[in-house]
């Protein structure tokens, strides 16, 4: 009971000095320099800064945007080469130069893809376009791959905007200690003193450690709450387009497997090797499903059911398509659901005890040490 009281009264205290002293000063300043400064010119920079940031879409949007163009100029008669020179033009699209001029060259694109991409994880829409580039429905594949890319745009979008208020909130909570504590010295001469000394010193040590600590633990969690798994979901959609390209299910794996990112990628090249020496598809699916994950597993019982007894391919792997996508959304949903949960740890043991080291036990030992105790 007496530390509740105890911390009542010092966050009412700090409460005080921090709406005396820091805000009100603040508003101030800001309403003198608004009357000064002319309406105009005093929000055009932030107008600026705001359309700057509406204007700069998400990579998978853009790269999604670029795919359904090659898609139209595909449906009007142009070639693949053509439509990749056309819509790296004329949407500026800088990072896809190399295709551009390896189209212009002649060369077979999903070699190219395939080798440009042997030092960095391969993008979704290159696979499309690479898929694309081998036959079947190049229309189909480019314009899938569309869909799910800006499926994935809004899923990160949203798990964005999400992560943004929990992080705004826990930087409220990390900056303010810093603040009282710079506050306190600049301001009081016994808070001074206090830091001086190797009580003070060491409040001070601890403190800003704690909240280096903490800020650090926050960043990685919101970091990982705001990602999205999209492996499993790219794999199947890049089966699938094999699929209604007229291959078998195992030749459609061994050609998505060339190009997979992550853990799916790995464990499908490992696939593809054993079945390269000799082995059964299905015997070699079979020993190495555990290696795809929990997620792949569908995919996994799909590839042995089509293989094995003979089912149509096509419309189970659309379906698992869907199904994957939804998955996805579900898993970041229930991500961003678990974050406020998973904060609590860092913000217990790391930002709250830096915010009784940095502001409340400097202000309490400034303010005690000028209390005189008249005893009889």
């Amino acid at each position: 009971m007496l530390f509740v009281v105890v911390g009542v009264c010092a966050w009412t205290t700090t409460s005080v000095v921090l709406a005396r002293h820091v805000i009100e000063p603040y508003l101030f300043r800001r309403l003198v320099r608004r009357r000064l400064t002319p309406r105009r010119a005093a929000r055009q920079r932030p107008l600026l800064r705001a359309q700057r940031r509406a204007a700069e879409p998400l990579p998978s949007e853009r790269h999604a945007n670029a795919l359904d163009a090659i898609g139209r100029e595909l449906r009007l008669g142009s070639s693949l080469h053509a439509a990749v020179i056309a819509v790296v033009e004329r949407q500026h699209i800088t990072e896809w130069q190399w295709l551009s001029d390896a189209s212009r060259e002649g060369h077979v694109l999903g070699t190219v893809i395939r080798l440009n991409d042997s030092q960095a994880a391969p993008d979704l829409a290159l696979r499309a376009i690479a898929v694309a580039s081998e036959g079947g429905d190049a229309v189909h594949a480019v314009e899938a791959a569309a869909r799910t890319l800006r499926v994935t745009a809004t899923i990160t979008a949203e798990s964005r905007t999400a992560v943004a208020h929990t992080k705004a909130s826990i930087n409220v909570l990390t900056w303010v200690p810093l603040l009282l504590a710079t506050w306190l010295i600049t301001r009081d001469e016994r808070a001074r003193v206090f830091f001086v000394s190797t009580a003070g010193f060491a409040c001070l040590l601890i403190g800003v450690s704690l909240h280096w600590v903490g800020r650090r633990w926050v960043q990685r969690l919101a970091v990982s709450a705001a990602r999205v798994d999209s492996d499993v979901p790219d794999f199947v959609d890049v089966v699938s387009v094999y699929l209604r390209s007229g291959q078998p299910p195992a030749l459609a794996f061994l050609h998505a497997s060339d190009t997979a990112p992550g853990t799916v990628g790995a464990a499908a090249r490992a696939v593809a090797e054993r079945i390269h020496n000799g082995e059964r598809f299905v015997d070699v699916l079979t020993s190495l499903r555990s290696a795809f994950g929990l997620h792949a597993q569908p995919m996994i019982d799909a590839l042995i059911d089509t293989e094995r007894d003979g089912l149509a391919p096509r419309e189970l792997f659309d379906r698992l398509a869907t199904d994957a996508h939804a998955q996805r959304r579900r898993d970041a949903d229930m991500r961003i659901r678990a974050l406020p949960v998973r904060l609590t740890l860092p913000l217990v043991g790391c930002i709250l005890p830096a915010y009784v080291l940095l502001a409340v036990v400097p202000l309490l030992a400034s303010q005690l040490s000028s209390v005189n105790l008249d005893l009889p």
